[in-house]
């Protein structure tokens, strides 16, 4: 196996391990943060988020990547002193933009509070704008740091951004809380902002540690002709412009979302099916459903964020068959990690949801949360192969595809939760539907598009259908077990059940030969289970590629 595809699944283990420790960090936030300040709360919290996530897309994914790949492309031909450059420039440049958006963000939080009928949430919006500028600056040190192929910090930055929301925004929560619900909002996002303030911090430190090595490099670095600034920044526009805009599109929609449902939840009688307010409906599915559905994404953000320089890498070399070999591989592993999580979510939604959220939710609550989780999870596997198929395009220099998908599978969940919502049977389920579909349509888009550029090489049996055998054997145990120890109480039932549902599908990916041997040498704790699989008489099982 080739040092770069080592380098690259392991960076995408490092993000990926970090990242779930981050994000269950971030699912232990919204579990308390619900029980302070309950769904109205909650709807508030998600008013302002939406609108800071559309902010900071340029700076946290549009330059990041654009940065990325193009360090990665100058140092694979040996160009540190261009690639130190690129950094450079992309720092004064998003230091700029983090902070004109900090500042408008602030001035225009009234009207935005007052557009989406929630008055009280432009406080919210106030208390969350200083980390636009926090973001930005620390995107530049990220998109180097990856474009390096040195995935650590950034996982890091993440623990850390996590780690310091929990402990501060519950605590601003909790104290501001006492002025009203709006405050305790406005009081956990404080929180945010003072975490991407400490993530900062972090990551300068690790540079500044690192800059002596940096720095030599450069002093051994190829003759290249010297790039100007101006060229830098037209290729960075180029590159993140598309991907932008992609980013983009999804928090707008969600923005759209809040639009949508406020309103035309507002004009439909739907208390026959659901007997919350449209608020608390939306408060359910943005601030307890959503972060459930997005947790597996973390793993295939991981995918994404590595593959793109080990992708840009082999397109800049002219390596075709690396190219083939490493989109295969982030194709199978997005399917392996999606398939379980859809199962799990739908056969397991309502012990899920009561597990997390039965002490900050009421029993209606619960009930409109077990269906949206429901809903949801058939979206899951399509949103993990799309964030993975886009890290793909986007290093092969196909940044413009993942837009496109994205802008139709956005035309289709805008046009499904207009109609669907106003059906009162579906009421905020249709905004469910709409996102699902979403998912389905860009997925399919984004595969189509990586099989024709990049030629995966996939084997059928065991790519996807003894995955998909896998997640169903292990979902009918799921359930068949949850059901014999529900009479020990939710809690213990579930628990059990979830972990006894990860040991059934991991065997079953063994038996049916799904992972290969040397997919667990480069996964963590990849050796004990090699271990296991050979006293277990498992390793010399049929091998996949």
């Amino acid at each position: 196996m080739s040092a770069t595809k080592e380098n690259f699944i392991r960076g995408a283990a490092v993000l990926a391990v970090f990242g779930l420790i981050g994000k269950m960090l971030g699912s232990v936030f919204r579990i308390p943060l619900t029980n302070i300040i309950g769904a109205q709360g909650m709807a508030n919290y998600q008013v302002a988020y939406p609108v800071y996530a559309l902010l900071i897309v340029v700076s946290a994914s549009g330059l990041p990547a654009a940065v990325s790949r193009m360090v990665s492309e100058r140092v694979s031909t040996g160009d540190w002193r261009g690639a130190r450059k690129v950094f450079r420039v992309s720092l004064v440049s998003l230091a700029i933009i983090g902070a004109v958006s900090s500042v408008l963000l602030f001035s225009a939080a009234s009207p935005i509070a007052r557009a989406v009928k929630m008055p009280s949430a432009s406080v919210s919006l106030m208390a969350i704008s200083p980390a636009l500028l926090f973001v930005s600056l620390l995107s530049a040190y990220r998109g180097y740091f990856q474009g390096l192929q040195m995935m650590t910090p950034t996982a890091v930055t993440q623990l850390v951004e996590q780690a310091v929301k929990l402990g501060a925004g519950l605590l601003f929560a909790f104290l501001w809380s006492k002025n009203g619900v709006e405050y305790g909002a406005a009081g956990a996002l404080l929180g945010v902002a003072l975490s991407e303030c400490c993530a900062l911090a972090v990551i300068m430190g690790v540079y500044r540690k690192k800059k002596r090595e940096l720095v030599s490099l450069c002093a051994r670095s190829a003759n290249k002709r010297p790039v100007s600034t101006r060229e830098i920044l037209s290729d960075l526009a180029a590159i993140a412009l598309p991907v932008t805009i992609g980013g983009c599109l999804m928090p707008a929609v969600g923005f759209a979302d809040t639009l949508i449902v406020t309103n035309a939840m507002a004009s439909v009688d739907y208390s026959a099916y659901n007997p919350l307010s449209a608020g608390a409906s939306f408060g359910v599915l943005t601030g307890s459903v959503n972060p459930l559905i997005n947790m597996p994404a973390v793993i295939s953000l991981a995918l994404c964020t590595s593959l793109v320089p080990a992708v840009s890498e082999a397109r800049a070399t002219r390596d075709y068959a690396a190219l083939s070999r490493r989109s295969a591989f982030g194709l199978r592993l997005s399917v392996l990690i999606g398939l379980p999580c859809m199962a799990g979510m739908f056969v397991l939604a309502g012990p899920i949801v009561s597990l997390l959220y039965s002490a900050g939710l009421t029993p209606d609550e619960l009930a409109v949360a077990e269906g949206l989780l429901r809903i949801l999870s058939a979206g899951v596997l399509f949103l993990t192969v799309l964030q993975t198929m886009t890290g793909i395009l986007q290093g092969a220099g196909h940044q413009f595809i993942p837009l496109f998908s994205l802008c139709a599978g956005a035309a289709v969940k805008v046009l499904l939760s207009v109609v669907l919502i106003r059906v009162p049977a579906l009421n905020i389920s249709g905004a469910a539907i709409g996102t699902s579909a979403c998912y389905v349509v860009a997925c399919a888009l984004n595969t189509a598009a990586v099989i024709k550029y990049a030629k995966p090489r996939i084997r059928f049996f065991s790519g996807l259908a003894a995955p998909s055998l896998s997640a169903a054997v292990m979902g009918v145990f799921a359930s068949f077990l949850y059901d014999a120890l529900s009479r020990f109480g939710n809690t213990a039932a579930a628990l059990i059940s979830i972990a006894g549902a990860v040991l059934v599908y991991a065997a079953m990916l063994l038996i049916t030969g799904s992972i290969k041997k040397e997919d667990m040498e480069l996964l963590p704790g990849g050796i004990i289970v090699q271990k296991l699989m050979r006293g277990i008489r498992l390793s010399g099982g049929r091998r996949c590629g």
